[in-house]
This record gives structure tokens, sequence and C-alpha cells, in this order.
């Protein structure tokens, strides 16, 4: 059994047409005919079933066929390894990151990855926790920063950031004269929060509703400047996770930030990829240059 042979039947049954093979490989449809013949004697079984309207595979067709993409994937990821090893300076590497966390916290990093490694160019992805992380398991993303706690058995990964949630609200508003703001002093206000998916979401209604009453929502969104915006607007209060590496930047638009206490909730997050996944040179590259660059 030859790769070519595997790939051409692999191309009739995407197809569904002895034809449409061919035309896709640049062949003749007797070639093509030829070849799973051969593959049905060399392996002593029934591939295909030749209807006058459609293919079917058999029992034996469909194992063969699943085992061909297997085979097919594999040797693609050889290909690709391979070109990393030959050219380890040059590359693609997509990121998962939050909204509020933005580009803005990485700058800084990306220049001086930039004046090492040139070729290798870092693409982000803004989304919520829970959208990055399904994106992580379908190997659309190579790594991403996802929220504590990590499945262990999942993903690989190291710590990144760590703060806790703050409030902010106008400067002219009753609350900014206080040093801090007790959750339950929330209870009537305009909430302008992150939507549902977003971990920061469900960390305000588990500590409101914890505290006995719903947060009157008045804005869901996925973009932490229009929150800024509209509470600059005096349109209600929003809370944000601060940290001391991503200091919020709200003086400009008259704001104040105070902190969340009674209790005071900590967040916590990680950059995460998966550990069985295949995980380029440039990729790797990248995720030392971040560990480096955190101890720094």
């Amino acid at each position: 059994m030859e790769l070519k042979q595997l790939k051409y039947f692999s191309e009739v049954v995407r197809h569904g047409s002895f034809s449409k093979a061919a035309e896709a490989t640049y062949t003749s449809q007797p070639n093509i005919s030829n070849v799973v013949k051969d593959l049905e004697e060399e392996l002593d079984v029934k591939l295909l079933i030749r209807t006058t309207r459609k293919l079917e595979l058999t029992d034996e067709g469909k194992l063969l066929f699943l085992y061909s993409q297997q085979i097919q994937q594999n040797l693609k990821q050889f290909y690709q390894e391979l070109d990393d090893t030959k050219n380890s300076k040059k590359g693609y590497v997509k990121m998962g990151i939050f909204p509020m966390l933005g580009t803005k916290l990485l700058s800084k990093t990306i220049a001086e990855f930039h004046k090492l490694y040139p070729k290798i160019r870092v693409q982000f992805v803004e989304d919520s926790a829970a959208n990055l992380e399904k994106l992580l398991m379908q190997g659309d993303l190579d790594l991403a920063v996802i929220p504590y706690p990590i499945n262990e058995n999942i993903f690989e990964f190291f710590p990144f950031l760590k703060g806790d949630l703050r409030i902010l609200v106008h400067q002219n508003y009753y609350l900014a004269k206080n040093e801090s703001v007790k959750w339950e002093e929330l209870i009537n206000e305009n909430f302008i929060i992150f939507r549902e998916g977003f971990t920061i979401h469900d960390n305000i209604m588990e500590e409101c509703r914890r505290i006995g009453f719903d947060p009157y929502i008045i804005c869901e969104t996925s973009q932490w400047n229009f929150m800024m915006e509209m509470v600059s607007l005096k349109q209600g209060i929003t809370i944000l996770p601060q940290s001391d590496f991503n200091e919020i930047d709200y003086q400009h638009l008259k704001l104040k930030i105070l902190p969340l206490v009674e209790p005071q909730v900590n967040w916590s997050i990680g950059v995460a990829w998966r550990n069985n996944g295949y995980l380029s040179r440039a990729a790797r590259i990248w995720i030392q240059f971040l560990k480096e660059d955190l101890r720094r």
C-alpha cells in the first residue's frame, strides 16, 4: 500500500466520484479506478459499492478512509515540523487574549520579540475565556490566556497575571468619595459589565447572588472601553479586573477606581497550550520569550 493510493482513495470518498477525484488529483479516471481496484485486491476486501447514483463505503472502506485521514494528517504535521526545524526563526503564532488585556499590555514584549525574531508573526485573537479555551482545544489557537483553575490533564501552562476586581465610577458620583466600596452597597446600582461567557461576568453574578441580590444590568458587552465610556456618561458603574501590570487608564474619562471589599475578589490567569497538541517551533520560541519576560 502506497501513500499515493491512499490519497487517491480518499479523494474518491470525499468527492463521491471517480471523475471528480481524477480532476482534483490531475490524473485520469481510469488511473483512479485502477488504484482503488488494486487496493481492494491487495487487501482482499470490497471498499466501495458502486451504484448508478452514488458511491457508498463498505465497513472496510470506512475503516481505510479513517486511517488514511490520520496518516495524511500525520504526514502534514511531519512536514510542518520539518519546516520549523529548517526555519527556526520564521513562523506564525496565533494567541488568544481577553479584551480587557488587549495588546497594550504586551506591546513592549512584542517590540522586543520582533527585534530578535523579525520573521515570526504573532496574531492576537480577542474573545471570552470560554471561547478562547474552545478555540485552543480545537487547535485554532497555538496558545491562549485563560483563567485559573486550568485543567492540567489537558493543558500545559504558566502563571501570567493576578489581581483583584475594582469598581469604576464617575468622579462626581456619590461613591467616589469612599476609599473603598462594599459589594452590598451595589444593590441599587446600574451595572455595565462584560457579557455572559466572560469569567468576570460570572465572578460578578456569583458575588452579588452570594450577598443576596441580582445585579440590575443595563448593558453587557465585550468591549471594556465602551463600558468605561458609559460610566463616564454617568449611566452606571462597572467592575473590571486590575493588577500591577494592567492598570486601568481612567483619568481622562473623569473616572475614579476603587477597591471592592468584603470580600475582595481575586483573579489569576495563565498562558496555556494543549499538552498533546502540535506546537510549532515559532510558538515554542514565543512561549519561552514570554516566560523570560515575566521574570524581568
